[in-house]
């Protein structure tokens, strides 16, 4: 089982909020450094038939060469970081015995659970200490006849981000995120074809003045048909519909309304037993009430390599368009590649990314200038990440110790003129190396 569960534990470690995270259309212009540390959840402590329940924890020190994103005169600073979490949850698997003696599956399933991400930093280059940080992360799911023919699943999210600001400052930039949402499967015959309906409400807030123009409630309806033509392929077809709602409109911040929508279809499954792949291909229309809109085509690509059981070599690419802080949408193409080995009791990751991001219908009172000083209504980003880390698990799968590195780097076509707006949802032209040392246990 060891062997088994150390692959897991790299992906898991990069995937731990998942449950509890918001989607990245909304959380983009946060500059958030990966999760440290490898992370499997262990047998837990069972408090019944059916409940267990989870808790964890884990200690980093992380040097930071770059606290505030700056391009030049930078802070670096040493934190410790300390984030603790738990889940109380049913345990899968069938675990009612019917008349006949025979296990019938479990009609309710749930999951709830909360963690906190706290940052004290304890020495810095110019002296002053940057502000600490306290993020929360916290969320529930149920499902309803999660084997039946009809599943119904709920579910809601919670996230408080802690971002420090793009200049050397003594506040951070505190958003507060929730969405609420319930989906719908319907898998007639045996489930080889599905289809799936759901509906989200979220609220995204800002908890600092300056950010106030950029709350917004929206909407999402999703719809997705889906049918295994083969035991381990699949083909579908989605369509996706956000509505956006900005609730204090400001004559600095250039905010417009928007209902983006995309359709897409898509083939997954197994090109060998060793590869896997995701193709998909579509359209896509913002539909903003003002500016510049895109009407464009949008399609990914992602396929993953076993060459055996311990490691896994997994490639992407992405052309689409996201909601930004910055003007109205950006289009977006990036390309991803990450290596995870596992030999003996240690694992590794390496993940390199690069994302070419180019931001529409910017506002004048953004203050986004070019090295002349000329006001600029499109900006066009460069970003590059890189994150290693090696995992070793001394006693136990729910046991780690870490030694990792991230570097995030992004060049830009532009620059922030005086009292820029901007300057409080997307940096430019920075370098930034964290080296963290972490101890997680999540039992």
């Amino acid at each position: 089982m060891r062997r088994l569960g150390l692959p897991v534990a790299l992906i898991a470690s990069a995937l731990i909020a998942s449950t509890l995270a918001v989607g990245e259309a909304r959380a983009q212009s946060l500059a958030v450094s990966s999760p440290g540390g490898a992370k499997i959840e262990g047998e837990g402590i069972k408090l019944g038939e059916r409940l267990v329940l989870h808790v964890g924890i884990g200690a980093e020190l992380r040097y930071d060469s770059n606290v505030f994103y700056q391009s030049s005169g930078e802070t670096s600073a040493l934190a410790l970081r300390l984030i603790p979490m738990f889940t109380l949850a049913t345990r899968s698997g069938p675990r009612t015995v019917g008349p006949d003696g025979v296990p019938t599956p479990a009609k309710v399933e749930f999951r709830i659970g909360a963690g906190l991400d706290y940052r004290e930093w304890l020495v810095s280059s110019t002296g002053a200490r940057p502000p600490r940080q306290f993020n929360v992360n916290a969320g529930f799911g149920l499902t309803i006849l999660p084997h039946g023919p009809v599943t119904v699943e709920i579910y809601d999210n919670f996230t408080r981000a802690t971002q420090p600001a793009y200049a050397a400052a003594t506040f951070n930039y505190d958003r507060d995120i929730n969405e609420l949402g319930i989906r719908l499967r319907i898998k007639p015959g045996g489930g080889r074809l599905e289809l799936q309906l759901g509906y989200a409400f979220g609220i995204d807030l800002w908890e600092t003045a300056q950010q106030k123009p950029f709350d917004n409630f929206y909407h999402r309806s999703t719809i997705r048909l889906l049918w295994k033509f083969l035991p381990k392929t699949s083909v579908y077809i989605q369509g996706e519909n956000y509505a956006y709602q900005y609730r204090n409109p400001s004559a600095d911040v250039f905010r417009p309304e928007g209902y983006p929508l995309r359709v897409i279809a898509g083939l997954n499954g197994l090109l060998t037993p060793k590869l896997t792949f995701d193709l998909y291909a579509g359209y896509a229309n913002g539909f903003y009430q003002a500016g510049p809109s895109p009407n464009t085509g949008v399609a990914g690509v992602s396929l993953q390599w076993r060459p055996y059981a311990l490691g896994a070599l997994t490639l992407a690419y992405r052309h689409d368009f996201l909601n930004t802080l910055l003007g109205v949408y950006a289009d977006i193409d990036s390309v991803n590649a990450s290596w995870t080995q596992q030999i003996w009791r240690f694992g590794a990751m390496l993940r390199l990314g690069y994302q070419n991001t180019r931001y529409k219908g910017i506002g004048p009172g953004a203050g986004i200038v070019d090295a002349s000083g000329m006001v600029l209504t499109e900006r066009t980003d460069n970003g590059f990440t890189a994150n290693a880390r090696v995992d070793y698990f001394a006693y136990k799968n729910w046991l780690a110790l870490s030694l990792g590195y991230d570097f995030n780097m992004i060049r830009s076509d532009a620059q922030l003129g005086g009292g820029s707006v901007a300057s409080a949802t997307t940096p430019v032209n920075f370098n930034k190396h964290e080296v963290y040392l972490n101890l997680s246990l999540l039992f």
